[in-house]
């Protein structure tokens, strides 16, 4: 019988497409990958473990996060089929981390959005600085009336409270 050559990355993550309000969703592919994506500590972790296989302990002096918290984030990363645990049959026990192919997936976003981050820093760098000038103006209020129209007089109280 012929050996059967390994999934890639790609073919793991082929699922079919959604369109429409259902893209968002609860538990939908998407809300939960943007989930996986916006958890800081997973994105930390996938790249400690990029070059090589780690254990426990040097994940967590690397990245500087609580044993609690690495444990959280392992755990649901291995729920998630992105990182493997291998356990060796040692006295002591060792224990070590490694990325999967998914994971692998998820570096490729992540250079994608490191590459946005670095384009566009010095627009949204721009932008704050305009925005944060705005807001320090003398008279400069957040509040606006429920029509879109600001108050003339930050004294002026506000009907919405």
């Amino acid at each position: 019988m012929p050996r059967r050559k390994p999934a890639s990355a790609r073919t793991l993550l082929r699922a079919p497409r959604r369109s429409g309000d259902e893209i968002y969703g609860p538990g939908t592919p998407i809300k939960e990958a943007l989930e996986r994506l916006a958890d800081r500590w997973t994105v930390l972790v996938v790249h400690a473990l990029r070059p090589r296989p780690l254990r426990f302990n040097e994940i967590k002096a690397r990245l500087g996060v609580s044993g609690q918290g690495l444990s959280r984030v392992l755990r649901d990363l291995e729920r998630d089929g992105m990182v493997d645990r291998r356990v060796f049959d040692e006295v002591p026990v060792r224990v070590e981390y490694s990325v999967t192919p998914v994971a692998a997936t998820m570096r490729e976003v992540l250079h994608v959005v490191r590459d946005w981050a670095e384009r566009t820093a010095p627009a949204i760098d721009a932008a704050r600085r305009t925005y944060d000038a705005r807001s320090a103006a003398p008279g400069a209020t957040d509040r606006v009336r429920p029509e879109g129209r600001p108050y003339a007089d930050a004294a002026e109280p506000d009907p919405r409270l």
